[in-house]
């Protein structure tokens, strides 16, 4: 019977491992308790190198928490893109966010079909790889605005002329068309993605799945492969922020819950939230300094005492706290700083219908 160390020799380059696919970098999210919650630490977030589902209804901030991922990419030397499926994307926001818009260092894109948008995906990341136009380590944030608009070339044109297809050309088939093309493209895809350190994000939409009677009839767009491919599974769900009551009441925006309901790179079913706030100008703002104020209070790491807040020897309103340190340009570091090094995210189970995403209350606000 033959040793180990014979076998391998006999076998040469047979035997030798290859490079396993570890997570090496992760982009922030811009809101600690959430990067905990995706990586168990508060520096993780999204992990590149892997494919990403964000999902849940309407107005529930996917679009911010992907901007965000963007914007960590490119402040790491790296390189951010956004395929715009919905034709939506208000880069002016995104602007304000803090995303750099030049073409070298962002790419805007509208593509027609799912095959194309894929395509200028990995030919983007590829070119920028092979001529070595960013670090080696640098990450690439590549964002697809949804999944759910996504139209496979099968759907979008006339398989024997190659015309764009009027709308009675188009029959059932072209309705399981998307979770064909999923199928067939998102297995490679993925090992692209692990190449060629990209972290591909997909947002989603909810739908229902008719005749479910007993568990969660919620599902997402795209059939089933994505759910298999996905690393990472992020579930949103809404609460509307009502400030007074009955005709006085005035909706100021919603409490954000994200349910982490598949982990590959930690442990799954941890949960996060925060503030999603409307402005005057009717957008929304992720409010990151409001919410980690709130956070450190119901962790007890800040004092109260009533409905105040105890900051630096003095007492504040939530509100005016929030204000004061988003004012400060080390505001936010200084909460950061109070963080502690232990900590577990809560746990949630996914068990119920209309548990999983969706609307779940209102919350009154407070000073």
């Amino acid at each position: 019977m033959a040793t180990a160390e014979d076998i391998a020799k006999a076998l040469g380059t047979l035997a030798a491992h290859d490079e396993q696919s570890t997570v090496k970098h992760f982009l922030d999210t811009g809101f600690p308790p959430l990067n905990h919650a995706l990586a168990s630490r508060w520096d993780g977030g999204l992990p590149v190198g892997r494919v990403i589902e964000i999902y849940g209804p309407e107005s529930s901030g996917k679009t911010a928490i992907a901007t965000m991922a963007m914007i960590s990419a490119q402040r790491m030397g790296g390189y951010a893109g956004f395929n715009d499926h919905e034709r939506s994307f208000q880069q002016y926001l995104a602007e304000m966010m803090g995303l750099d818009p030049h073409p070298g260092r962002f790419a805007y894109k509208k593509p027609k079909t799912f095959e194309d948008s894929i395509a200028i995906c990995i030919q983007t990341a590829a070119t920028l790889r092979d001529k070595k136009l960013i670090s080696a380590d640098a990450p690439i944030a590549w964002v697809f605005d949804s999944l759910a608009f996504m139209v496979p070339d099968s759907a979008f044109y006339d398989q024997k002329t190659g015309a764009v297809k009027a709308p009675g050309q188009r029959s059932m088939h072209d309705n399981t068309a998307l979770a064909r093309a999923t199928s067939a493209h998102f297995p490679a895809f993925a090992q692209h993605c692990d190449d060629l350190g990209i972290c591909a994000i997909f947002l989603n939409q909810i739908r229902m799945n008719i005749g479910v009677v007993y568990g969660n009839p919620e599902t997402t767009p795209g059939g089933k492969t994505p759910k298999y491919v996905f690393s990472q599974r992020i579930s949103l769900g809404a609460s509307k922020i009502v400030k007074g009551k009955g005709a006085d009441a005035e909706v100021l925006g919603s409490e954000i819950t994200a349910k982490i309901v598949k982990n590959k790179v930690a442990r799954p079913f941890h949960a996060a939230k925060w503030r999603f706030e409307f402005q005057e100008d009717g957008t929304g703002k992720f409010n990151i300094v409001r919410s980690m104020i709130e956070f450190l209070v119901e962790e007890k790491i800040l004092p109260t005492s009533g409905g105040w807040i105890e900051w630096e020897g003095k007492k504040y309103y939530a509100s005016v706290l929030a204000e004061k340190l988003e004012n400060e340009p080390d505001g936010l570091d200084k909460l950061k700083a109070l963080l502690p090094k232990a900590y577990e995210p809560p746990v949630v189970a996914v068990v119920a219908a209309g548990d999983e995403t969706g609307e779940v209350g209102v919350l009154e606000e407070a000073a």
